[in-house]
């Protein structure tokens, strides 16, 4: 079984894949999500990790194969040095160097993450064509594969409730004004990531979500459009992370939600490099 791992300035996402080598679009076997702890040590993510499988029926002695994805360096030792000692095997740690089944056309290709690049991979895999896969986590990243399979680069905007969080932060008497937050936000954001009922929003909460969240689908809409010219191309458009499932049903840009599309992206690379030297 695979295990693959995700690591992010937020979130640890990890998913186990069972032995198929043909699918693209199979969902893990079990999936598992732990924030990203900067200040916790070996012991501790070990003991979380155990906790994390025996819940799902699982162990170490599992996973004969493991792949990891990461965007924060210090927390890239860390697993790594975990994982090797947990699983008995050096994990795969992908980097740009690698076949990743795209062509990398921008300028410094070292320079770009490795989430934004195994997204590119999988949304390749799934389209016919130009595609973009769009990733709402701290950050909303639009990943452009052109119909060529190059990867051209994309776009990298404030995520939403990394905008929420700055707007409160900014103007805190509108925390007073918002009410109670929601659940899919921090509480001291002070204002749920749910649409209102009207653009036009009549009290501050409503004017607060319309201009969060509705603000943010515009944003994503007018991207694409952008993207979608500039490349003269239809696009096939994948939405994934954490808060993609917010903003997906609020756009036809968007073709459809997948939220283990960078999971499937680190499956994909690892299989096309693995036992390379």
């Amino acid at each position: 079984m695979l295990l693959a791992i995700d690591i992010g300035n937020s979130s640890v996402v990890m998913g186990a894949y069972g032995g198929k080598t043909d699918d693209t679009d199979d969902d893990p076997l079990a999936t598992w999500r732990l924030p990203t702890d900067r200040h916790g040590g070996p012991e501790a993510l070990r003991q979380a990790l155990f906790a994390l499988w025996q819940e799902s029926g699982l162990g170490a002695q599992d996973f004969d194969r493991s792949a990891l994805c990461s965007v924060v360096a210090p927390q890239t030792a860390l697993w790594r040095g975990v994982l090797a000692d947990v699983l008995e095997h050096e994990p795969l740690v992908l980097h740009q160097g690698m076949d990743l089944g795209v062509i990398l056309t921008v300028r410094n290709p070292d320079q770009v993450g490795m989430d934004r690049l195994v997204d590119a991979a999988a949304v390749w895999e799934r389209a016919t064509g130009a595609a973009v896969a769009v990733d709402f986590g701290t950050a909303t990243t639009f990943n452009v594969v052109d119909a060529g399979g190059r990867f051209r680069g994309g776009a990298v905007a404030p995520g939403l409730a990394t905008a929420a969080a700055a707007l409160m932060e900014r103007a805190p008497v509108l925390l007073d004004l918002a009410g109670e937050s929601g659940d899919q936000l921090p509480a001291s954001t002070g204002v749920a990531l749910v649409p209102p009922s009207s653009v036009v929003g009549r009290d501050t909460d409503e004017a607060l979500r319309s201009g969060i969240v509705l603000g943010h689908v515009g944003l994503v809409e007018g991207l694409l459009a952008r993207i979608g010219h500039e490349l003269e191309s239809p696009l096939t458009v994948i939405s994934t992370g954490g808060l993609g499932g917010i903003v997906t049903p609020l756009t036809s840009a968007i073709d459809r939600y997948d939220p283990w599309l960078t999971l499937a992206g680190i499956r994909s690379v690892y299989r096309r490099n693995a036992g390379r030297a």
